[in-house]
Formats: C-alpha cells, structure tokens, sequence
C-alpha cells in the first residue's frame, strides 16, 4: 500500500510537470516493415498544450500538417503550392502521443477523445495496472492498457470475437528529465489474411522544451492553391 501511495505521488509530479510545460517538441524516425519491404521517414513533430499539433515531413516530399482537438486538419505541400483540409474527428490530436504525455493524460492514452470508456482497473501481482477500454459501438475493438509506475508500457487491441489485432510497445523513458516520455514506440499489427504483420517501430529523439521552434505558429502560406481532398495522402501524413 505504501509503494502504492509513493507512485501515485509520482504520477502526481508527472502531470504537474506536463501542465506546467506548454510547448514540446520532438524528430521521430519511423520504419514500416510490411510485405517484406521496409520504409523509413522522419518527422518532427511540434505539440502544444492547446492541442495544436504541426507535424513536419523531414524526408521528400516536404510537407506541413496542422491539426487540433476538434479533428481540424490542414496539409501543406510546398513543392506545389498545394492545401488539403478536412474534417474528420479521426483525426484529432487527442490521440497524438506527444499531446497525451504533454496534458497528462497517459492513464488513458487519449482513448477518452475516441469515445472508450474505462470498464475495469486492477494491478497484478508484480505491480503492473492493467486497464480496460470498451466504447459503446460493439464492432470496435476493446483495449487493453497495461501500465508500471503509472507509465504506459503495452496496449492491446482484441477484436469482438477475442482475437489480438494489434499490440503496441513503449519503453526507453527518460524519469530524469522534467518531461518524460518514451524514446521508443513499436506497434505490431496483424493481417489475418496474409497471415502476416506490419511492424512500425518509431524512435523519438530527446523531447526539446524550450518551444522556440517557429514552425510551432507554422500557418498555411496565403495564395496556397486548394487541393482535392485524397483521404489516403491524409492518412500516411498522420501515421
């Protein structure tokens, strides 16, 4: 009970350092094994406390994404001169992993902003705080947070049916510093019919507080040229 009583007031200190922060950012290098092929881009990813979020692609093409809580959601391509927006609550930074450790909400990681609702809480016998998700629609997966020290360490996705669909790791966190957050994130997702997997390993460089990157106020250029809307080139700008 007492070891209990100390991590809470860690989990305590935790979320008052991440409400006292406003701005963090972090360059994040994604690899994508699937189909035997392996893809890598690099992004820096810009967040603040409101829920703005602008993600720049550091590999080429160059481009600017701009998102916000309500889902609100703008990309820039520079090459062309050309804006994409839409919006789509699937989109919003509530589940953006920098946005969660930055408002301190790493209990649920951000599953609230998607309509899940905690079912069951309890720890088990080495410590860990296991979490279940479920939201009203029947056909959505239910979630599986796992948590030690009140940090997230694993997650899981079952389908209706119990089956695992994906399972995402998160390690490497930095106690020390007056943000923490994981260097390294891997999410296995399962593709019944390949009887395959996608695997998506993103390392995060050491999260910069300072907040004095200007692309963190980055607007849209006027005279920017609207462009249609292609739901996909959205989708890999997000992942």
């Amino acid at each position: 009970m007492q070891k209990r009583s100390l991590l809470s007031v860690l989990l305590f200190l935790c979320v008052v350092c991440a409400q006292a922060q406003k701005r963090v950012s972090v360059d994040a290098q994604i690899k994508n094994v699937a189909d035997g092929k392996v893809t890598t881009v690099t992004r820096r990813i810009l967040c603040d406390r409101s829920g703005r979020v602008v993600t720049v692609s550091l590999s080429s093409p160059q481009s600017y994404l701009i998102r916000n809580l309500k889902g609100e959601v703008k990309l820039y391509i520079p090459s062309t001169n050309e804006v994409m927006s839409m919006i789509d609550p699937s989109f919003t930074t509530g589940n953006e992993l920098l946005y969660i450790f930055l408002s301190g909400h790493t209990d649920d990681l951000g599953l609230g902003y998607l309509g899940y609702m905690l079912q069951k809480s309890e720890f088990d016998a080495e410590g860990y705080l296991k979490r279940t998700f479920v939201t009203k629609d029947k056909d959505a997966a239910t979630i599986e947070l796992v948590l030690k020290d009140y940090l997230p360490v694993y997650v899981e996705y079952r389908g209706p049916s119990g089956n695992v669909l994906a399972k995402t790791y998160l390690s490497g966190y930095d106690r020390k510093a007056s943000f923490v957050f994981p260097s390294r994130v891997t999410e296995i997702t399962y593709v019944p019919q390949k009887k395959d997997s996608i695997i998506t390993r993103t390392i995060y460089t050491v999260p910069d507080l300072s907040g004095t990157d200007p692309d963190f106020d980055y607007q849209v250029p006027k005279g920017a040229k609207p462009a249609d809307n292609p739901l996909n080139r959205l989708k890999e700008a997000v992942k």
